[in-house]
C-alpha cells in the first residue's frame, strides 16, 4: 500500500525505502481567508441547488450529491492555494571503503626474499586469501580503488596489472584530503591505505589524523615492509659556505643508522668528483651520529662537496640514501682586520702576535697613545692615524675595538663606527678594558651598538689583579656555536673549556639586549640568574657587534701555550668577518634567505649597493643576471626594485627553477655575485624500514586497526559499519501530482454515477 502511495506521489520507489515523516505547506496561503469565504459560498449554493431537487429523490441522497460537489469545488479551490508537501524520505545504502595503494619509490626497495614491496603487496591482494578478503568487503561495501604517489591520487581498474613505483615524496596526508573530496557527501566505512608508511611531505599526519577523528572516519593501515632492516642514512652535510684556500675547515656529516650496531665502515669526501678524505666510522648505536673531519681546499672556484657512506660488511637494504652534498666556494684573499686599542696591553700584543702570523689576515693597527714613527717603517702595519673617512674605514671586514678613552674617541668617529655597522654592513668586536670600555661609554652610540646593558664600574678594576678567579661557562648557544668550538665535537670541546685556566677580571654588565645571543656567561651573585653575559652577539642594522667582556683570554696560554688563545680568536675572526666573504666587493653586499632550496621554492634576494664613495645608490631599478652554473647559456635578466624608506637596499624574488647551481651577478662599480643551490632532494629513500609505528599510531588515533600485510585477510572483520540510513527532503506539489487528480477523478466520477441512478440531468 505505502508502494502505491510513493507511486501516486510521484517517488520512486526503487530510489526510497519509506517516508519517515511529512507536513504541509501552502504556496498561496496569504488568499486562505479569501478561499475559506468562497469555499462557504460555494457549499451553500451547492447545499441550497440540491436540496432543491426533486421530491422523488430521498433526502439521503441529496445530502450525498451536495456533499460530493462540495468536495470536488473544495478540491478546486486547494488548487487555487498549491499545497506542498514536504516528506523526509530514507534509504539504506552500502558504505564506500576506498583502497588506496601506495606505489612511491621507497615502493620500489626490495627485500630480504628479493621481491619489492609493491610486488608483495600486489601479490598478498591477488592472492586467494587477498580475493578472499575483497570479496568480503565487496558484498555489501563499495569499494573503489587507487593509487598514489607524491600526493597524486589515480584510479587503479585493473588490479592484476603490475604496478611501477615512482615519485620521490610521498604526501599520504595531501591524498587522504583528495580521496574525502572525492567522496565528500557519501558515507564511508574509512579509508584503507597500503604503504610503507614512508610519508616525508605535504601535510602533518597529525593534523589529517584529527580531521578524520572530528569527521567519524576511521583510518586503516596495512603495512608493507620489513621493520628491521641494514641501513645508513646520510641526512646532511655541513660545510661553510665559502672557505678561504689552504686553510682547515670542518665538514660535519650527519648520520642516522638502522640495525647497524656494532657495524663498520667510512665515510668518503670528494670534490667534485675526486676525493679529497676519508673518516672511518664505528657504529656503536643505532641512531643519528655526527662525524666531523678537517678538509684543506686549495684551488679558487665553485665546488660541490659530496660525502658517501661506505659498509665494511654486509649489504645494506638502501644505497639511494647514502650520499649527501653541499655547495661552497674556495676564495683566495686576505680578511682585512683592524685593531684599535689605546695601549699594548696583554690581550693587543698576544692579539697582534697571532693575527701577523695569519697568512690569510691583512693587519692594520692603531694606537692612540703609540708612536708616530712605527708606522714609517716598511712593512709595518701600523697606521700613522684613525681612518676618519669612509673610503677608509668601510673597506674593512672586521674592526677589533680595545679599552679606549671616550675623549680619543669622539663624536664623529663613534658615528662613523655606527654607519660602518648599520649601513655598510661590518663587523665590529669590542674587547672590554679595565679603563674605559664599556662603562666609560655609557650614553654615547657605542652603547646603542653594544648587544649588553652597561653596568657600572668594572668588576675588580683597579692596579693589581683580583686574586678571585672567574669560570666561564658556555650558554646551550655557545655550545652550539662554531667560533667557541676546542675540540673535534661538542663533549670534547666542553671538556676543554672546562679544563681552561680561569680569568681574574670581567666588565661589569646589566644583562643582554633582547634580541642578542649570549655565548659565554660568568658568575655574578648580584643578578636574579646568578650569571652574566661575558661574550654576546647581535644584529645591528646591516652588520654585527661582538662583546668580549674581558681582556683576560690571553690567561688561556698558561701550560698550553697559544694553541687554544690563538684557536678561539682565530675562530672568532673568522666567524666575524666571514660575512664579507660572500661577496667579492664591499660596497655590494648580497644575500638571501638561504643558501640551499627545492624547485619551486621562494628565492628573495636582498642587495644593499654603494657608490665608490660609499654613498647608498639612488637607482629605483638595478639589473642583474641569473645563470645557471652548470649550463652557461642558460641566462635570466633579473630586476632588482629599491625598497622604499631604505636608502641603497633593493629587493627581489625568484621561483627556484631546475636542480643546479646558480649564480646572481650585479654590475656597477664593482661586480658582486651570489651563489646558491637548488637540491635534488629525494627525501623518498631517507628510511628504508616499514614504518609501522607511524601507521599503527594513524589507526588508531581515528579509531581504525592497522595490519601488517601476513594478516590481510583479518581487515573485513574489524569493520562493522557497512551501511548508513540517509535521510533526504523531498518536496512534492501536491495540488499537481497524480493523488491529487486521481482523487477529483473519482469524486466527479461518484457524483456522476449517483445522478445517473437518481435519474438526475
Amino acid at each position: 500500500m505505502t508502494g502505491l502511495i510513493q507511486k501516486a506521489l510521484g517517488l520512486d520507489v526503487d530510489e526510497v525505502d519509506g517516508i519517515a515523516d511529512w507536513s504541509l505547506r501552502w504556496e498561496t496561503a496569504q488568499w486562505g481567508v479569501l478561499a475559506a469565504v468562497l469555499m462557504v459560498v460555494l457549499a451553500l449554493l451547492s447545499w441550497e441547488l440540491y436540496r432543491r431537487s426533486p421530491r422523488e429523490v430521498p433526502g439521503g441522497r441529496r445530502f450525498l450529491l451536495a456533499t460530493l460537489r462540495i468536495i470536488f469545488l473544495g478540491l478546486l479551490i486547494v488548487i487555487l492555494l498549491q499545497p506542498v508537501l514536504v516528506v523526509t524520505l530514507e534509504k539504506e545504502v552500502s558504505r564506500t571503503l576506498p583502497i588506496l595503494m601506495d606505489r612511491s619509490g621507497s615502493m620500489s626497495l626490495r627485500e630480504s626474499d628479493g621481491l619489492s614491496r609493491l610486488q608483495k603487496a600486489q601479490r598478498a591482494l591477488s592472492s586467494p586469501g587477498g580475493q578472499e578478503m575483497l570479496r568480503g568487503l565487496e558484498e555489501d561495501l563499495r569499494v573503489p580503488t587507487f593509487t598514489f604517489y607524491g600526493s597524486s591520487l589515480q584510479e587503479w581498474e585493473d588490479l592484476q596489472l603490475p604496478l611501477v613505483a615512482a615519485g620521490e615524496k610521498t604526501a599520504v596526508g595531501e591524498v587522504v584530503r583528495k580521496a574525502l573530496e572525492r567522496y565528500q557527501g557519501a558515507p564511508l566505512a574509512g579509508l584503507l591505505i597500503v604503504s610503507d608508511g614512508g610519508q616525508n611531505s605535504g601535510v602533518p599526519l597529525g593534523t589529517i589524523a584529527r580531521e578524520l577523528k572530528d569527521s567519524g572516519i576511521a583510518l586503516y593501515t596495512v603495512g608493507v615492509g620489513e621493520s628491521e632492516v641494514r641501513d645508513v642514512a646520510v641526512e646532511a652535510v655541513e660545510v661553510r659556505e665559502v672557505l678561504l684556500a689552504d686553510d682547515a675547515v670542518p665538514v660535519t656529516v650527519k648520520l642516522r643508522t638502522q640495525g647497524m650496531q656494532g657495524d663498520s665502515g667510512r665515510i668518503v669526501f670528494s670534490l667534485s668528483g675526486v676525493d679529497v678524505a676519508e673518516e672511518k666510522v664505528n657504529i656503536e648505536k643505532d641512531g643519528l651520529q655526527q662525524v666531523t673531519t678537517l678538509f684543506v681546499p686549495k684551488r679558487v672556484g665553485e665546488y660541490v662537496m659530496e660525502a658517501r657512506f661506505e659498509t665494511d660488511n654486509g649489504v645494506e637494504a638502501l644505497a639511494e640514501n647514502n650520499t649527501g652534498r653541499a655547495g661552497l666556494r674556495v676564495v683566495d684573499r686576505r680578511l682585512k682586520v683592524l685593531l684599535l686599542d689605546q695601549a699594548p696591553r696583554w690581550e693587543f700584543k698576544y692579539l697582534e702576535a697571532m693575527l701577523l702570523r695569519e697568512r690569510r689576515v691583512a693587519l692594520s693597527c692603531f694606537l692612540f697613545e703609540g708612536d708616530r714613527e712605527i708606522a714609517r717603517i716598511p712593512g709595518s702595519p701600523y697606521l700613522e692615524e684613525f681612518p676618519a673617512r669612509a673610503e677608509d674605514l668601510f673597506d674593512f671586514d672586521l674592526i677589533l675595538l680595545g679599552d679606549i678613552d671616550p675623549r680619543l674617541l669622539t663624536e664623529d668617529r663613534l658615528s662613523l663606527l655606527g654607519n660602518y655597522v648599520a649601513t655598510a654592513g661590518g663587523a665590529l668586536t669590542v674587547i672590554a678594558g679595565k679603563r674605559f670600555m664599556p662603562s666609560a661609554f655609557a650614553r654615547t652610540e657605542l652603547e646603542q651598538l653594544l648587544p649588553v646593558e652597561i653596568g657600572g664600574a668594572s668588576l675588580d678594576a683597579g692596579k693589581a689583579p683580583s686574586a678571585r678567579p672567574l669560570r666561564l661557562s658556555l650558554t646551550p648557544a655557545g655550545r652550539e656555536s662554531v667560533m667557541l668550538r676546542l675540540g673535534n665535537d661538542l663533549e670534547a670541546s666542553e671538556a676543554l673549556w672546562r679544563g681552561l685556566p680561569p680569568i681574574y677580571w670581567a666588565a661589569e654588565v646589566e644583562r643582554a639586549k633582547p634580541a642578542a645571543e649570549v655565548l659565554l656567561t660568568r658568575p655574578d651573585p648580584a643578578s636574579g640568574s646568578g650569571t652574566a653575559p661575558l661574550l654576546a652577539l647581535h644584529r645591528y642594522g646591516a652588520g654585527e657587534v661582538l662583546f668580549v667582556g674581558t681582556d683576560n683570554f690571553w690567561r688561556f696560554r698558561r701550560n698550553a701555550g697559544d694553541r687554544y688563545h690563538t684557536i678561539l680568536w682565530g675562530q672568532m675572526i673568522q666567524r666575524m668577518a666571514g660575512s664579507r666573504l660572500l661577496t667579492e666587493a664591499p660596497r655590494v653586499t648580497l644575500r638571501s634567505n638561504g643558501r640551499r632550496f627545492e624547485q619551486g621554492d621562494r628565492v628573495q634576494v636582498y642587495a644593499r649597493l654603494f657608490t665608490a664613495s660609499w654613498d647608498p645608490r639612488e637607482d629605483e631599478r638595478v639589473e642583474a643576471i641569473l645563470a645557471a652554473g652548470d649550463d652557461p647559456n642558460r641566462r635570466q635578466d633579473v630586476t632588482l626594485r629599491s625598497i622604499p624608506s631604505q636608502p641603497g637596499m633593493y629587493r627581489v624574488e625568484l621561483s627556484a627553477g631546475p636542480p643546479g647551481n646558480y649564480r646572481l651577478a650585479v654590475a656597477g662599480d664593482e661586480v658582486a655575485t651570489l651563489d646558491f643551490t637548488v637540491a635534488e632532494n629525494n627525501r623518498e629513500y631517507t628510511r628504508a624500514s616499514l614504518n609501522d609505528e607511524l601507521l599503527r599510531d594513524l589507526s588508531r588515533d581515528t579509531g581504525g586497526a592497522y595490519f601488517p600485510l601476513a594478516r590481510l585477510e583479518e581487515l573485513p572483520a574489524s569493520i562493522t559499519e557497512r551501511s548508513a540510513q540517509l535521510s533526504s527532503l523531498r518536496e512534492i506539489e501536491l495540488w499537481s501530482s497524480p493523488l491529487f487528480f486521481f482523487l477529483i477523478i473519482l469524486v466527479l466520477a461518484a457524483e456522476w454515477i449517483v445522478r445517473k441512478v437518481s435519474e438526475l440531468k
